[in-house]
């Protein structure tokens, strides 16, 4: 199966969800799953039909990569919020927590940055 997502990898949520994944979060079609969500919560972030996914190929090397960080990281956290059994209590909340970091950073840069962005992205 190839992945879904056009911003990550299934490759790339599976080194931000880190050592130990579940069966169900190591399985490509859950991840692509995961992707797809990342996505549209991106999406949302930015409004008023920016696409990043539509319009992805036309976006600059540097911040594809920016991007494929958050989204990967924002389907990691849906990939952990969906199967918290695989590790302690504690080191769940923290895996959360740093993924969690990475999409307020995001949120943060689009609502300080986010003319700016658009217009670095081309979009």
């Amino acid at each position: 199966m190839a992945d879904s997502g056009t911003l990550a990898t299934t490759a790339q949520v599976l080194l931000s969800i880190g050592q130990d994944p579940s069966t169900a979060q190591a399985l490509e079609a859950n991840t692509n799953i995961w992707i797809l969500y990342a996505e549209s919560d991106m999406e949302k972030v930015f409004g008023d039909n920016i696409g990043l996914v539509a319009n992805h190929a036309s976006i600059t090397a540097a911040l594809k990569q920016w991007l494929a960080m958050v989204a990967a990281d924002r389907a990691a956290w849906h990939g952990i919020n969906q199967d918290q059994n695989n590790w302690s209590l504690a080191t769940t909340q923290s895996k959360l927590n740093v993924l969690n970091a990475t999409w307020k950073g995001f949120l943060s840069d689009v609502k300080n940055k986010g003319p700016d962005l658009i217009a670095d992205m081309g979009l």
